[in-house]
């Protein structure tokens, strides 16, 4: 099973454009939001150091990642590949 967890926070002005973007991409794919602010340990097991940052698990392993905003055709590939 894929999933894809979107590391954000509250203050965070690129995360609040990526999450639009990703609300309007028809995906199969869970995703998962986690707030670095309230789960700082998660944000610490994924070595997140900005955000926001998706990572792609498969089978609940790590297979790629992406940091900061990019376009909405980018993110569909990313998510849908």
């Amino acid at each position: 099973m894929n999933k894809v967890l979107r590391f954000t926070a509250s203050w965070c002005q690129p995360c609040k454009s990526l999450a639009r973007r990703l609300e309007s991409i028809n995906t199969q794919t869970e995703i998962e939001v986690i707030d670095i602010d309230e789960q700082d340990q998660k944000a610490i097991e994924y070595n997140i150091r900005s955000v926001p940052t998706l990572v792609f698990l498969k089978d609940g392993k790590e297979t790629k990642r992406m940091l900061g905003v990019h376009p909405q055709n980018e993110l569909e590939e990313w998510l849908n590949d």
